[in-house]
């Protein structure tokens, strides 16, 4: 016997169009999985390729950081030793400041009475000059800094009280007028004291006889270079023109 296979469908014609569109897909196309994994392959690869440079970079600056710790290591030794230059630099230049000081804060007695003999009438004689200097408040000495106390006492006002005699009162007048203008005294400091007309007994010569008091002023010597030239202290004067030169003293 003989089986007829009848399949109804295959006579619409929208299934038979379906088929064979289906019928053209070509299941074997892997174009774009191979696209997919090409671009992951490539991202990967950058991330590799940064992190290789960056872990590069690190190495280097690692070692260069060491080779830095190396080099202040054996340069700590120098450092230190520059340290205690400095150190000594600094108590050096305290000490000539100090130096420098106590040159500009002299007045020589040399100069001074000089300039005070200068200044007597011929009409007057000094018969005594006394000193007396205030006594500075003592001060304790600190290592490695200069001695402020002997600085305090060049520094401490020097008084001068002077007695003489003289043939009238006028010339005493002229002598502590003339002594206010000289460049080693304070003006305002001073002052005649007593003034008494007095007659010797043995000669019977009449005098007055007077007493005045001074104080040498602060001016430093450098601003009386030229005085201390004129009245004899020119040693003084050379010692400090070195120290301008020096540049340890202002000019």
């Amino acid at each position: 016997m003989y089986s007829i296979d009848i399949n109804l469908l295959n006579d619409r014609p929208e299934y038979s169009q379906q088929i064979v569109a289906a019928s053209g897909y070509d299941s074997d196309d892997k174009t774009p999985m191979f696209i997919g994994l090409g671009v992951g392959a490539a991202a990967l690869g950058l991330v590799l390729v940064s992190f290789g440079v960056m872990t590069f970079m690190n190495q280097r600056l690692t070692a260069e950081e060491e080779k830095l710790d190396d080099e202040l290591a054996q340069l700590a030794p120098d450092l230190s030793r520059v340290d205690s230059l400095k150190a000594q630099e600094q108590q050096v230049k305290a000490e000539t400041k100090a130096l420098a000081t106590i040159f500009n804060q002299i007045k020589p007695w040399s100069a001074t009475l000089q300039d005070i003999r200068d200044r007597v009438p011929p009409t007057l004689q000094i018969t005594k000059i006394q000193q007396k200097a205030a006594t500075p408040p003592s001060q304790p000495q600190q290592a490695g800094k200069p001695n402020t106390q002997a600085v305090a006492a060049l520094s401490a006002p020097t008084q001068l009280s002077i007695t003489g005699n003289a043939i009238s009162f006028n010339d005493v007048n002229d002598f502590v007028l003339t002594l206010r203008k000289s460049p080693f005294l304070t003006v305002a400091q001073t002052q005649l004291m007593s003034s008494e007309r007095k007659t010797n007994d043995r000669t019977q010569v009449s005098l007055v006889e007077h007493q005045l008091e001074t104080t040498i002023n602060d001016v430093p010597a450098s601003e009386l270079l030229q005085v201390l030239n004129a009245k004899g202290a020119s040693g003084l004067a050379a010692r400090i023109g070195v120290l301008k030169q020096k540049g340890v003293m202002n000019p």
